[in-house]
């Protein structure tokens, strides 16, 4: 940032993208450049060592970049149609251009000035509200689209050479998009940037500029400051020298003045392992630096700390405070450490490391480089930067890895961190290639993860434990250029972008990645044998591997064994996989590219055969990740929100010491914990557990067991263990969660195969007939007389929906309906309506409470109860006002008796059941089908001739295991809308009403998730409470530290309720939050001050309920606070459904800190800009 001169008589500040980085998440940076542009005294001596020296990538790629896409567009619209600002004044012409209708105007000039900031920028491309820009065969193109053909305005695109979009891209499309917003001349549709991997990327300006604007408040903040000529904050010592947070330095201008300062102040943050929350608590208590925690006595430890979490982060303080004094580098080892049952050097060890690029425009990023070395040769190195690829490359270097580990038994293959053993899981999955071998991989314990090795042997005098910091100590000398992983991606990056550009340059660049890689696979090797040199290194090793050998035995015998159904299910996969041999052979040497059409048959190929494999799949890896989990650190369980250390709980039942029975009895134990600062615990109670203990040299091992009880801070859990096993306490719980497949596996295998058999050939196109074909295609419906879908008029969506259903042709046909829209009301008279004509029609859903609401709904329409037949859940006694079957076979031979249309309904078992199937349905009705799997859908689809989608994707979404191949991870619906937020009129109907919301809650909800297009029914404007406007109440509450779990906001909830309780009934009161600690702390509050009938809850509890009033908490500080990152937090999904369940009044209650983060990714600028922008409609 810099002062300009504008002509006006004020300081006004010139900014840019970095500028807005910065401020969004740290006072530090904003300030320190105010202070350095003022000239305050001392300022610019202190910062100027520690300035960087900028490392860019080479300007003239993106020249050449820009102008071949300038030359593409100018051939695509000609001269006429494609300008470039001329003369003198380029701000003049642009607008000149603008007003005079060029439909793309390249390199035009914007500027904005707000308050006393002031922005200019040359946007690459203006483009006409009625143009769209795309990719066709390779080249840019802009195409008029006819329906938009006269709407003003223009929308802002730029162009960047890298391959994926960045945050700071985002915030500068942002501000062109405010500076076309001041003119008057910003269009309403999607804003984009074309990317150097020849794609484009979109964003609606509701994603983007409220971020900006907030980032830019903070940066006027500091200007403001200025011009009030209060100048104190900006001398030298009153500034903040280093960032809040060590994150923040990634952007910082000065982070070297940051490292060098946290040191000079003996900082907290220094001690490895240390998370903000402990920090918080040690300040709290009086231990401020890292030298005074080293000599804290055990009375200082803060409350909430567990005595042995204080100790430990004490120290390693102390081995930290003993370095920074003698300059001399320690090690500590631990109690029975794991070197211990490390194995032995054998001839055929391979030293292992991989690098990913998280930013690959696909899901789930890329593995690019697989690297490996072994003791007797060089390196090996199977590269990948595609999909296909990544495939060929992971099936090199497991197929290398096996067979070097065939061949010596007593070989195994080393890496550093858990991230190999995750990722080769996930791509074997990704694939469906490999999992044989990278399940004996991991069930024969040849991985060995470092890193686990050295956090339960030794403690280091290093602030972190990376492979990097650990060299010090066996003085490991790299050759590399590139210093760190995320240096690598960056490296990795400008290949991308040089690939085509410059492949002499492009090549250089992939062997410094090459270099880093065999750096960190030397390394490895190095720590290796440095921690082979200590003492006590491979002692226990025989004894371990002749108990694990009894332990197998002794697992092989037990079928309820959870090892014994890993390796069950991995048989059952292989088998499915020859089921399906002859369709991957019909692909194996597809020639992708070459047709587009051609290529997404292949594609719904894939998806066809995976599907098969898909519940085996999910099986797998759902026992993979235990064992993941049970050998996992620490810190790694701390970042999982399905698991949660327990290390020193307490045992509260009995002890079983001296008891003589049998050593492999079953007992069972209760334990409790408190929950540590920092720790969140997604776990709730009832909810089945595996139990992990260490049984010795850090080596893990699970028992069963069940959480009782979550009260303050507190969980208590059950534990089903051995006698012989008792003695050993827990130190981790995680989740134990799995629903078998059963029926619906041989369902799918069969209608899939069925399905292939009748297609012969992705060659070919797909047979007409088959509504799962129809679904997987994303065909439009196609109807009995080959017409369109009947048009909505005048809002009669039921009328509209009700004609085109009863003309389905055997295919399928989608319905969109937001909150409140009456999405169950229109499906149960769709129904009457087809039962009425003699149809058959069945209901399904993922839960039973889904299909009965629409039966029920289905009799208020005026289908006869006798004319439904459902089966009751298990265990459930309770009277239902239809027929209720014990038996799928009691239901068939009720179907036969049936004379006239009927409705039977189920889950997914039910419509996969023989018995079911055996009678063809008219219709199948699937409810909330952006919850229903896709695979699920091409399960239940044989049980009818047409299908019918009911749901929203805008809403909560399904969850899997896992990326699977095909797109088979997907919903129903989301698979059929595809990349539509709002479904086209092509494939069915989106219900623009809703009857819920009063127009004022809904604005938000419409802006937040449907484009503006949800509008509220008249009647809904009619609510209101007395003495309150209807919409949206933020309610700001300062706090700090708190993750999951705010007692400030829990009184202010309490507050709100106090105020409508009396005007309201306890049912037309709704209390949200993210997380169960903040659920059960409110609940818990609610229920003293006499409020116990007010329900409280997550989203998952309330989607398809409502109320007048709802409180939201959100319960995290700051973004750096949330659990699982504001992509959880500030999920469109779950915000949608969170605000949408009020009728007139709804309350935000959040921490204001929320608004400031360190934008770390396109989502991080989205989440900020939903929070910000829902804040502008109070």
């Amino acid at each position: 940032m810099y002062i300009i001169d504008d002509g006006s008589n004020e300081t006004v500040w010139a900014f840019n993208t970095r500028d807005l980085m910065r401020a969004s998440s740290c006072d530090h940076c904003t300030r320190i450049a105010i202070a350095r542009e003022l000239a305050m005294p001392g300022v610019r001596e202190l910062i100027e060592p520690y300035k960087q020296v900028g490392q860019t990538l080479a300007m003239a790629y993106g020249d050449r970049f820009e102008a071949d896409i300038e030359s593409e567009l100018r051939a695509s619209l000609g001269e006429v149609n494609f300008k470039r600002p001329e003369g003198q004044d380029a701000f003049a012409d642009t607008i000149e251009l603008m007003q005079a209708g060029v439909p793309v105007i390249y390199q035009g000039s914007l500027r904005r000035r707000h308050g006393l900031s002031m922005f200019t920028g040359r946007p690459d491309f203006l483009v006409r509200a009625d143009f769209d820009l795309e990719f066709v065969a390779g080249k840019l193109t802009a195409k008029q689209v006819a329906d938009r053909i006269g709407q003003p305005g223009y929308l802002a695109w730029d162009a960047k050479l890298a391959s994926t979009p960045k945050p700071h891209y985002l915030l500068q499309v942002a501000l062109y998009v405010d500076a076309l917003d001041s003119l008057g001349l910003k269009a309403d549709g999607l804003h984009g940037l074309i990317l150097g991997s020849r794609t484009i990327a979109l964003f609606e300006e509701g994603e983007i500029v409220p971020a900006m604007k907030q980032a830019r408040a903070e940066l006027e903040a500091g200007f403001q400051l200025v011009a009030s000529g209060d100048l104190a904050s900006f001398e030298l010592k009153h500034l903040s020298l280093h960032c809040d947070s060590p994150s923040s330095c990634k952007v910082c201008e000065y982070p070297g003045l940051c490292d060098h300062d946290r040191i000079a102040t003996d900082h907290l943050v220094q001690i490895a392992g240390i998370n903000k929350s402990q920090i918080e608590k040690l300040r709290k208590s009086g231990i401020t630096t890292m030298t005074s925690l080293a000599e804290a006595t055990d009375e200082q430890r803060p409350e909430g700390f567990v005595p042995g979490s204080f100790d430990k982060l004490r120290k390693q303080a102390k081995l930290q405070t003993d370095f920074a004094n003698t300059g001399k580098h320690e090690y500590r080892l631990t109690e029975d450490p794991e070197i211990g049952v490390l194995p032995p050097a054998s001839a055929g060890d391979i030293f292992f490391d991989m690098e990913g690029f998280p930013y690959f425009e696909e899901k789930g990023g890329l593995e690019y480089l697989f690297g490996a070395i072994t003791r007797e040769s060089g390196f090996h190195a199977w590269w990948a930067h595609d999909r296909t690829q990544e495939a060929s490359a992971f099936e090199g270097f497991v197929r290398f890895a096996v067979d070097r580990l065939t061949k010596d038994p007593n070989a195994h293959v080393y890496h550093y961190a858990p991230y190999e053993v995750s990722a080769l899981t996930r791509l074997a999955a990704r694939h469906g290639v490999m999992e044989a071998e990278v399940a004996w991989l991991v069930a024969e314990n040849k991985m060995i993860d470092l890193y686990k090795v050295v956090k339960g042997s030794i403690m280091v005098s290093q602030p972190s434990y990376s492979i990097k910091k650990l060299e010090a100590f066996y003085e490991f000398k790299r050759k590399s250029i590139v210093v760190d992983a995320g240096s690598s991606i960056d490296e990795y990056e400008h290949y991308r972008q040089l690939a085509k550009a410059d492949p002499k340059e492009a090549q250089r660049v992939l062997q410094t990645i090459s270099d880093y890689n065999e750096d960190d696979c030397v390394s490895t090797l190095a720590l290796y044998d440095w921690l082979s040199s200590m003492q006590g290194a491979h002692a226990k090793y025989a004894d371990h591997v002749r108990s694990l050998d009894r332990k197998k035995s002794e697992r092989a015998a037990d079928p309820d064994d959870e090892d014994s159904a890993t390796n069950k299910a991995e048989r059952e996969l292989a088998e499915l996989q020859r089921a399906t041999d002859h369709m991957a052979k019909a692909i194996a040497d597809w020639r992708w590219g070459e047709s587009a059409e051609a290529d997404y048959r292949a594609t719904v190929w894939q998806a066809l055969m995976h599907s098969v494999l898909y519940y085996k799949r999910e099986e797998v890896i759902h026992w993979r990740e235990r064992r993941i989990r049970r050998d996992s650190t620490d810190d790694n369980l701390h970042r999982d929100r399905k698991a949660l250390v327990v290390d020193g709980c307490q045992q509260v039942s009995e002890s079983l010491a001296g008891l003589s029975i049998d050593p492999q009895s079953k007992v069972t134990l209760s334990y409790r914990y408190q929950i540590q600062p920092g720790q969140t615990c997604f776990l709730k109670a009832g909810e089945a557990i595996f139990v992990r203990f260490n049984y010795g040299a850090n080596q893990q091992e699970t028992d069963l067991g069940r959480i009782t009880e979550i009260s303050n801070d507190e969980v208590s859990f059950d534990r089903v263990t051995t006698l012989e096993n008792s003695a050993f306490m827990p130190n981790a719980i995680f989740e134990n969660f799995f629903i078998p497949a059963r029926g619906k596996q041989d369902a799918v295998r069969d209608h899939a195969l069925e399905l292939a058999n009748e297609w012969v050939s992705p060659m070919f196109e797909a047979p007409t007939g088959f509504a799962a074909l129809d679904l997987l295609m994303r065909r439009t419906p196609r109807l009995l007389d080959s017409s369109h879908l009947e048009p909505v008029r005048s809002e009669d969506y039921l009328g509209a929906i009700s004609a085109s259903t009863a003309r389905l042709n055997s295919s399928i046909l989608a319905v969109q309906g937001p909150p409140g829209s009456g999405k169950t009301y229109v499906g149960s008279h769709t129904i009457a309506k087809l039962v009425a004509n003699g149809k058959r029609v069945g209901v399904v859903a993922n839960s039973h409470s889904a299909v009965e609401n629409l039966l029920a709904g289905c009799i208020s329409a005026g289908v006869n109860a006798e004319a439904i037949a459902k089966q009751k859940k298990t265990g459930d006694s309770s009277a239902r006002p239809w027929q209720t079957p014990s038996t799928y076979g009691v239901m068939a031979n009720w179907r036969a008796k049936q004379t006239g249309g009927y409705v039977i309904g189920g889950t997914a078992w039910t419509f996969c059941s023989p018995k079911v199937l055996e009678q063809k349905l008219d219709y199948l009705f699937i409810d909330e089908a952006a919850q229903f799997s896709l695979v699920d859908a091409i399960a239940v689809a044989q049980s009818a001739k047409n299908m019918v989608l009911l749901g929203d994707p805008q809403q909560l979404t399904q969850v899997v295991q896992a990326v699977h191949p095909g797109g088979v991870d997907n919903s129903a619906l989301g698979h059929y809308m595809g990349e539509q937020a709002i479904l086209s009129e092509d494939y069915g109907y989106f219900i623009e009403v809703t009857r819920r919301m009063h127009p004022k809650v809904n604005a938000p909800v419409s802006w937040l998730s449907y484009q503006g297009r949800l509008h509220s029914h008249e009647d809904a404007a009619k609510r209101s409470l007395a003495n309150l406007e209807p919409g949206l109440t933020p309610v700001l509450v300062e706090h700090f530290g708190n993750s999951s779990h705010s007692p400030e906001e829990v009184e202010v909830v309490v507050d709100l309720v106090a105020k409508h309780f009396g005007e309201l009934e306890a049912s037309e009161i709704l209390v949200v939050a993210p997380y169960n600690a903040q659920v059960d702390s409110i609940r818990e509050a609610l229920d003293a001050a006499g409020f116990a009938d007010v329900q409280v809850g997550t989203v998952d509890k309330f989607q398809g309920r409502e109320a007048m009033v709802v409180i939201i908490s959100l319960a995290a500080s700051s973004a750096e606070d949330a659990p699982r990152g504001l992509e959880f937090l500030l999920d469109r999904n779950r915000l949608n459904v969170a605000l949408s369940r009020a009728k007139t009044n709804s309350y935000l209650v959040y921490s204001p800190a929320l608004t400031r983060t360190r934008f770390t990714s396109v989502d991080d600028v989205k989440c900020v800009s939903r929070l910000v922008g829902l804040l502008e409609f109070a």
